[in-house]
């Protein structure tokens, strides 16, 4: 626990900390560092496909912002 307290990018963010006590304490079992790395991973999947999205709308906004300013042409969108 000292390295914890001494290094902050080792730290859980908070929901992420409650939802692995939640899920220790559900099923009365021990901690698995299998689980915890599977829903760690589960995050970031979740967060990078939003930001995509993300992107995808950013991308159809500017294209259509394009279509509609006169100062630029078919051929070239």
């Amino acid at each position: 626990m000292a390295i914890n307290s001494v290094n902050t990018y080792s730290r859980l963010s908070d929901s992420l900390e409650r939802e692995l006590v939640q899920a220790a304490n559900s099923n009365g079992q021990s901690y698995s560092g299998i689980e915890g790395l599977g829903m760690v991973f589960g995050y970031i999947g979740r967060a990078a496909s939003a930001f995509g999205r993300y992107l995808i709308l950013v991308a159809e906004a500017v294209h259509e912002a394009r279509l509609r300013d006169g100062r630029h042409t078919r051929f070239l969108c």
